[in-house]
């Protein structure tokens, strides 16, 4: 009897499984198709998501570039500005040994002068500009007047610099102080 009952139990266990298996497989419209609603609305969210989280991070991109290149800027804008009375004091060293009565410069002033020049060449490659200012209309943007020489009516004019001003990427680093006076056209 033991063997009769444990095929009837081996059997009924089958048709369990088997009726599991029936269950299963049974097509449920109605749940499938409100689980795929479910899906397509999580896939959805799950798109914006990941809009939104490369839109953020393209922000995050654009604003660490901004911020390294004022970085960047404010540290060359120091150095220059660390640099300015060397090279006011290389314009005075040249021009004290300024050329008279028609002789010639000498290889150390012409070698100085040279040195000087690639200095400025190398600076301007970084965004250093010099302000022009003997000869030019006084402009209180770039210049700052020192002194001015006869009348104060009508428009001024640059008549001597006395420091060398510069610009930046187009940003005054230090004005050009200047000597101003009329302009000869109004006088």
């Amino acid at each position: 009897m033991s063997k009769k009952n444990n095929e009837e139990r081996v059997l009924e266990e089958v048709e369990a499984e088997e009726a599991v298996n029936e269950q299963e497989l049974q097509y449920d419209e109605g749940a499938e198709a409100a689980s795929v609603e479910e899906l397509e609305k999580e896939n959805i969210l799950l798109k914006q998501q990941i809009l939104r989280l490369k839109a953020d991070f393209e922000n995050f991109r654009r604003r660490t570039r901004v911020q390294m290149e004022s970085i960047v800027n404010d540290a060359n804008e120091k150095l220059l500005i660390d640099i300015l009375p060397v090279l006011d004091n290389f314009e005075r060293a040249l021009g004290s040994q300024g050329q008279e009565n028609g002789e010639e410069q000498d290889p150390f002033q012409q070698g100085m002068c040279m040195v000087f020049e690639g200095l400025l060449a190398a600076l301007s490659q970084h965004g250093l500009e010099v302000i022009r200012a003997e000869g030019e209309a006084f402009d209180p943007q770039f210049h700052d007047a020192i002194s001015m020489q006869g009348d104060s009516g009508g428009s001024l004019k640059v008549i001597k610099a006395i420091q060398t001003g510069y610009l930046l990427n187009g940003k005054v680093l230090r004005h050009a102080k200047v000597l101003v006076g009329q302009n000869e056209e109004e006088e």
